[in-house]
């Protein structure tokens, strides 16, 4: 291109029209400028041939210096085959989306760095290619990163392809750099949210966190997985590991949002446990994939979950739990009581 397209967007109201523009082109090799809360950005699709080559060029850094991938949402890190570590699980829940980058290791054992920027007209943009982008900061290597569409024009000129002006960006300071690929988090480069990542990285250190993660499943999320998630995070509190485990539940054909059914808020109540906070949520493959342990209520749901993720069937337990939907309170009571004793019965493996 001759000229550089340099379209304005509300950052409040994006026109979803000039995205698709933008990913089009994108598609097409071009390279798009984009607004991040901490600078103005520069990439395209990752599937795109050559993109890495051209971001080089126009760095005018050296090939051994790589380029993060831009994420739109947490699912996309199936593209990238994350490992997904205990202390990865922990710091993204506290940082993503954020001005936080984090370099971890793929399943082919490769370093990477992934960004998921807190910024929604480019969460829009990477979402609308379907894709993560490859980027970086759009700037000449070892020039200061740019804060405004201008800064960003006047330093690369009509190398820019496509530019978003979104105005000024939201922080004053470039993306913290966390590298998880150690046993313990080390700083790469501290920026934004510097005090918040340096009290993340000492309860790693000290094993205050949840360095495992169980998911618990049925098929509403109204009853039997609400009542053994709670009694477990109950039973760990006890025994002083709270912090050290995740306990999450969801169903297979839950509804988005709906309260734990009476009898089962009256049995946990019997236990001094309150179920009233409980709403319900659907599996999803990114919470399979993210957990360290499944326990399913029953063969159908085990058969569900490894539909949805063939590579999880290693990891899930089968409790063998009949529904007590639409039973009364004696059988949510027994129901409990053979939670209860499944639970028991395999705390080791929980625990391990």
């Amino acid at each position: 291109m001759n000229h550089s397209v340099v379209i304005k967007l509300d950052v409040r109201d994006p026109d979803l029209s000039k995205i698709r523009e933008f990913v089009r082109a994108a598609r097409e090799g071009k390279l798009v400028v984009f607004p991040t809360e901490t600078v103005y950005g520069i990439g395209g699709p990752m599937s795109v041939p050559g993109i890495s080559d051209r971001l080089v060029r126009l760095k005018e850094r050296t090939t051994d210096k790589p380029f993060s991938y831009h994420i739109g949402e947490k699912s996309m890190l199936e593209f990238l085959h994350v490992s997904r570590t205990a202390s990865f699980r922990y710091m993204t829940r506290l940082f993503w989306p954020g001005p936080v980058t984090f370099l971890v290791l793929n399943q082919a054992g490769e370093k990477i760095g992934i960004r998921y920027p807190r910024h929604r007209v480019t969460t829009a943009l990477i979402n609308a290619s379907g894709e993560p982008f490859i980027a970086t900061s759009a700037n000449r290597s070892g020039q200061p990163s740019p804060r405004t569409a201008e800064e960003a024009m006047e330093q690369l000129g009509d190398a820019v392809d496509y530019l978003i002006d979104c105005g000024k960006t939201e922080c004053a300071q470039d993306s913290s750099i966390v590298d998880l690929t150690a046993k313990t988090p080390q700083w790469v480069r501290r920026a934004a949210m510097a005090a918040e990542v340096d009290e993340a990285i000492r309860k790693v250190e000290a094993g205050k966190f949840p360095r495992k993660k169980i998911l618990v499943v049925c098929t509403g999320n109204s009853c039997r997985s609400p009542m053994a998630a709670l009694w477990l995070e109950h039973a760990l509190k006890q025994k002083g590991m709270a912090e050290e485990f995740e306990v999450t539940s969801c169903g297979i054909g839950a509804r988005n949002g709906a309260t734990a059914t009476a009898e089962a808020v009256l049995v946990m109540k019997n236990r001094e446990m309150d179920l009233t906070p409980h709403r319900s949520r659907v599996i999803t493959r990114d919470e399979v994939l993210d957990s360290d342990l499944i326990l399913a209520m029953s063969q159908e749901h085990y058969g569900f979950i490894a539909g949805l993720v063939p590579s999880c069937r290693e990891k899930i337990r089968v409790l063998s739990i009949p529904d007590p939907i639409g039973m009364a309170v004696p059988v949510y009571e027994e129901v409990m009581k053979n939670i209860e004793r499944k639970i028991k019965g395999m705390w080791a493996e929980l625990t391990a």
